[in-house]
């Protein structure tokens, strides 16, 4: 998968995560299986060239951007809503390097019960780094 995504790593059977994508690559997504991407890059970072591709391969495109601070508790929910819906995997999430991606899935991961430390050793699985995770402890404090 590094061909297509930079800093892949299958976190669950039906959640890949990552940085950023190829978008020359984005149909062999869908040839894997992949049936939603979800992108926390913002704007500014290209998402519209994204999703236009995302949508030709015909996969489900979602923008929940995150930029300097913390994600809000509606995209926290927002991302929980398409993780718990079946029919919506298996998913990509992704931003640019995996940091953020780390992030929200350790603030996920810590709101639906999983002790703290064991949600940022999985946030770092997924990318993030220790500025970031300071910024998740800071919020469960």
């Amino acid at each position: 998968m590094g061909a297509e995504v930079a800093n892949y790593n299958r976190l669950r059977p039906q959640l890949a995560t990552g940085g950023s994508i190829d978008l020359a690559q984005v149909a062999s997504l869908k040839e894997k299986g992949f049936r939603t991407i979800i992108d926390l890059r913002t704007a500014e970072e290209g998402t519209a060239e994204e999703k236009a591709a995302v949508e030709a391969a015909g996969i489900r495109y979602v923008n929940l951007p995150v930029s300097g601070g913390a994600p809000s508790d509606e995209l926290i929910a927002e991302l929980g809503a398409i993780l718990e819906d079946a029919s919506a995997g298996p998913v990509l999430l992704h931003c640019a390097s995996g940091n953020r991606v780390g992030t929200v899935w350790a603030i996920y991961r810590a709101k639906r019960g999983i002790p703290l430390d064991i949600a940022i050793e999985e946030g770092r699985t997924a990318g993030m780094r220790p500025s970031r995770e300071a910024q998740v402890r800071k919020m469960f404090e």
